[in-house]
């Protein structure tokens, strides 16, 4: 895992690590999920994600910041970026694998900050990055499984974060 989408994990995890009792059922700019559906979702993710790098079982339960330590190690080893890697969008690179994970927490972390009130440091470098990846990748896919659904307005010198959301549907202040 290269260490900027390191970084995006445990930026993500210390949201999620500062949250108290209350936040938990607030909504997020993710339609229809609130915070604990949110960080569930992520959960999952990282769990599909630990099977997709590891082979071993998904497991049942496990803590964030397990299965980021867990990625971590698996996207490090040499062979990952180029290792052909099966995912339920089926054979890919790893290095495609990783983009997506990376997608997915820095979209869901930008939707843990604003429910919450706080800012993650993401980098604007990462978050560009991903959107070329999400303007490559979405053409491409099947049409339940785009990410780039009904973009949004926002301004041309947001943050990187903020029009990767917007992109994605979110609706980000212009």
């Amino acid at each position: 895992m290269t260490a900027v989408t390191a970084d995006v994990a445990r930026e993500v995890g210390r949201l999620i690590e500062s949250l108290d009792g209350k936040e938990w059922s607030l909504p997020t700019p993710c339609s229809k999920w609130d915070v604990h559906a949110v960080v569930d979702h992520l959960l999952d993710v990282q769990r599909r994600f630990r099977v997709t790098m590891t082979g071993g079982d998904k497991p049942t339960t496990s803590a964030f910041q397990d299965n980021t330590a867990v990625l971590v190690a698996a996207f490090e080893q040499e062979d990952a970026p180029a290792r052909t890697v099966t995912t339920r969008l089926g054979h890919m690179p790893g290095r495609t694998a990783l983009d997506i994970l990376t997608m997915e927490h820095l979209i869901h972390g930008w939707d843990l900050g604003r429910a919450t009130g706080r800012v993650p440091s993401f980098t604007d470098s990462v978050a560009e990055r991903i959107i070329a990846f999400c303007e490559f990748m979405n053409p491409r896919l099947p049409p339940h499984l785009r990410n780039l659904k009904d973009p949004q307005p926002v301004a041309e010198d947001a943050p990187g974060v903020d029009r990767l959301a917007a992109l994605s549907g979110r609706t980000v202040s212009v």
